[in-house]
């Protein structure tokens, strides 16, 4: 299926069909995750093959097509379709249902994964109406150094450390989060509504967070959201992704970020591939504008 774009549903449903052939072990683990979640929110999954690997990209005309790095992709799609539907949005990376995360000349600062600074835990794409349910990062090529540790923390795991006067504060819309450069036009700032950090049961909160381009909206707010930061920081879950490992956040439950690293841009820096899966495709359907590519819409305020 070379030269068809990973839009066409025939091939979608294609690497759907292919998670049958994995290990039963694999596929019943995956599902766990999506019927009951983990304390933690996410799945590592290692020694998957991803077959031949070439040159890291250094900007984006070096990024390989999907048929590039054809066992990669398919492997990558059929383990995420046991989650949900593969979605993509058109403002983020020209809409690709995989997308090549590596390092970048001149974006070494950014809070974006061309970025090789510290990237603070965040929400996948929290700023959005519709951000994904869950996300997968395969590693095509670890960072020289082996120094770019993936970091993840489950709302599960620290809840009952949160005091109940600042699960309340974070339950209410006094937060606003910052879009995402790709989003929005060179230079600009643009904010959500006022959001909550908490929604959802009490005792089994969705949480949305980004710790570096999230704020509250008074004292009081600003305090939680340091509560939740600290906790967040003193739980975390990871380590360095090596060739075919498979790291699954539950995107609802869960932030993930990433610690520093020296790029050498050498063709041999760290490449990560990234895919982002919905629950429910339906759900989004009045979004879709071509495949399975979204357009984006902002978040609105919901009640805590």
């Amino acid at each position: 299926m070379a030269g068809t774009e990973l839009h066409d549903d025939e091939l979608m449903h294609a690497a759907e069909n292919l998670a049958a052939y994995l290990p039963g072990r694999l596929r019943t683990g995956i599902q766990a995750l999506r019927d009951r979640g983990s304390v933690d929110g996410v799945l590592l999954i290692e020694g998957l093959p991803v077959g031949e690997v070439g040159d890291t990209p250094r900007k984006v005309v070096e990024e390989p097509r999907w048929w590039d790095v054809f066992v990669a992709s398919l492997v990558q799609l059929s383990v995420m379709s046991l989650l949900g539907a593969p979605i993509s949005y058109a403002e983020e990376k020209s809409g690709q249902l995989i997308q090549d995360v590596y390092p970048k000349v001149g974006a070494e600062e950014l809070q974006e994964n061309s970025g090789s600074v510290l990237l603070e835990l965040h929400t996948e794409d929290g700023f959005l109406m519709t951000p994904p349910d869950y996300l997968s990062l395969l590693c095509l090529r670890p960072d020289h150094d082996f120094r770019a540790a993936t970091v993840a923390c489950g709302i599960r795991r620290i809840l009952a450390d949160i005091p109940e006067e600042t699960q309340a504060v974070l339950r209410q819309a006094r937060f606003k989060i910052a879009f995402s450069s790709s989003f929005v036009a060179d230079g600009e700032s643009r904010w959500t509504r006022p959001v909550p950090a908490l929604t959802g049961p009490s005792d089994d909160p969705d949480v949305c967070v980004d710790l570096h381009g999230m704020i509250g909206l008074d004292d009081r707010a600003e305090s939680a959201l340091g509560v939740l930061k600290d906790l967040m920081e003193s739980n975390l879950v990871g380590g360095v992704l090596r060739q075919g490992s498979l790291l699954i956040v539950d995107n609802n439950s869960a932030v993930h970020g990433r610690t520093g690293f020296t790029p050498r841009y050498d063709g041999s820096d760290r490449w990560l591939r990234r895919a982002f899966v919905t629950k429910n495709l339906r759900r989004v359907r009045g979004d879709i504008i071509q495949g399975r590519m979204l357009r984006s819409r902002e978040r609105v305020a919901v009640p805590g």
